[in-house]
């Protein structure tokens, strides 16, 4: 019996030191954390750290913006900027082969040699090259000098006069025209004779030869009054072809008309969007078409 309450009175001291240690714990720990059994004890802890050098931080600062704007793009800009623009972008059709338009705009007294140009796209570039400025089957291509306001068409397609055969359009071309197609279609309008020019000949061969159109070659086969006349026949094949047009009028002030047909073999025109940049032969940036 007295063993018996021995061991009672062990066991109630040690609930009480028990309950007594958890009280001094708990007084022990932060304000806002509580002991659960089972959970660890968890704390969010912020730390502020002061630099050596009070100008570190404003130095980072300053490093961070120079590196910002170093990345930024720079472009070096042709001095031609404003003169030479890309001004039509046309992607290959069913029907027609794909057109880049360049205008160039010359101001008195200068020149622009357009010769070694380039345009670039996603697909690929084009290279400027060589034309004929008086147009002769004969003649061997030179630089593309530009002297006055111009057009410039770059199209993909064969030359229907020939490989290197790029041309200044001129007003005998009509006779041309005849007999070749050409993209970008134009107008002709060929120098026709007056009348004190065939006033030498016969009355009926001067009236057939002021009607008829403009840059047109006669055909006379059916009409027997021209047929039988040697005088008048030798006229009209000596008078309304290329060759005799360029002889007469290749000096002439307004012989040259302000188009150049350039055929370049190369399709760089994406069908839906792009752009295409226009670089100087120095390589600088003249213009840029996006579309």
């Amino acid at each position: 019996m007295k063993a018996v309450s021995i061991f009672i009175l062990l066991l109630i001291a040690v609930v009480a030191f028990s309950l007594f240690d958890q009280y001094l714990k708990k007084e022990n720990l932060p304000n806002g954390l509580e002991l659960q059994e089972n959970k660890p004890l968890t704390a969010t802890v912020s730390k502020t750290i002061q630099p050596n050098n009070p100008s570190q931080k404003e130095e980072e600062t300053t490093e961070e913006t120079i590196k910002e704007t170093s990345t930024q793009e720079t472009i070096d800009i042709s001095p031609y900027y404003g003169k030479v623009k890309l001004s039509t972008i046309r992607a290959e059709t069913r029907y027609n082969p794909s057109l880049i338009t360049l205008n160039v705009k010359v101001y008195s007294g200068e020149k622009i040699n357009m010769t070694g140009w380039k345009i670039k796209a996603r697909k690929g570039e084009i290279i400027i090259p060589q034309g004929i400025e008086k147009y002769q089957s004969h003649r061997t291509p030179g630089d593309i000098i530009i002297k006055e306001y111009t057009k410039i068409y770059l199209i993909n397609d064969s030359n229907p006069l020939g490989r290197d055969k790029n041309f200044c359009l001129n007003k005998c071309f009509g006779y041309i025209k005849n007999y070749k197609s050409f993209y970008p279609s134009f107008y002709t309008y060929c120098p026709r004779p007056k009348l004190e020019d065939v006033s030498h000949l016969n009355p009926y061969c001067q009236e057939y030869i002021l009607r008829l159109s403009s840059c047109e070659i006669p055909n006379y086969s059916n009409n027997i009054k021209i047929a039988t006349d040697s005088k008048c026949v030798s006229f009209l094949n000596s008078t309304f072809n290329y060759s005799s047009c360029f002889k007469k009028h290749s000096k002439d002030e307004d012989f040259l008309k302000n188009y150049w047909y350039v055929y370049v073999g190369t399709d760089i025109i994406e069908p839906l969007h792009d752009t295409i940049y226009l670089y100087d032969p120095n390589g600088l940036v003249v213009d840029k078409y996006l579309y």
